[in-house]
């Protein structure tokens, strides 16, 4: 049976989850793309790299984000939130990455992670992320339970 879940369990499952995904779409382009996120209570907090994903949202910010989980076979529940993708800067930016840190999710402002067409990580190079927020406008939880 699909029923909907109460606004409390869809913040409780914001809360817990560490990965969800990303859509965006701009100029007949749609992307959906994996995340690490960080829910505030009000907003999610992400951190990205230049690329497909920010040429997207900086021509169309909105954004959906989507989580689910499985709880057992034939039982499933999932979050989706319509929103406003938003790049942070200064005391917000810093704030937001304090968050994402201390919930241990990777910020990659160093050379760990790689460089666009380059095979091994030089040592000068610095890729900063894009930290941004979804400010969100509606979200919404279902879940689903296989008849027995």
């Amino acid at each position: 049976m699909l029923s909907e879940l109460t606004p409390e369990v869809i913040d409780a499952m914001l809360v817990n989850q560490y990965f969800g995904r990303i859509g965006c779409a701009a100029e007949g382009r749609i992307l959906v793309e994996p995340l690490m996120y960080y829910f505030d209570g009000c907003f999610i907090l992400g951190l990205t790299r230049e690329g497909t994903k920010t040429e997207l949202v900086r021509k169309n910010p909105q954004v959906a984000f989507e989580i689910d989980e499985m709880l057992s076979p034939g039982t499933w529940r999932s979050v989706v939130i319509e929103g406003i993708f938003e790049e942070l800067q200064g005391d917000e930016r810093d704030y937001a990455l304090y968050l994402l840190r201390n919930r241990k999710i990777p910020v990659f402002a160093d050379e760990k992670m790689g460089y666009p067409g380059e095979i091994e990580p030089v040592e000068h190079k610095a890729v900063y992320p894009v930290v941004f927020r979804i400010r969100i406008q509606h979200k919404t939880g279902r879940c689903y339970t296989a008849p027995k």
